[in-house]
């Protein structure tokens, strides 16, 4: 069995070091955390943040789900 970690972009991730959740598992991001930190996936929903990271380059180097 496979540990996951779904991680929002908001304040109660603020005192996370999630560098130190990779070795425990797949980390999968949520909109602007791209900003902060490279997740395993990444996923965005709402078209503003979309386009932004389409804009930023990031899904040609990570993955990234709309």
């Amino acid at each position: 069995m496979s540990t996951a970690f779904v991680i929002g972009n908001g304040l109660s991730r603020k005192n996370i070091n999630l560098n130190d959740l990779k070795s425990f598992g797949h980390i999968y991001g949520c909109n602007a955390l791209y900003r902060d930190f490279i997740p395993d996936v990444l996923v965005s929903t709402d078209d503003g943040i979309s386009q932004e990271i389409q804009n930023s380059g990031y899904p040609k180097k990570y993955k990234h789900y709309t």
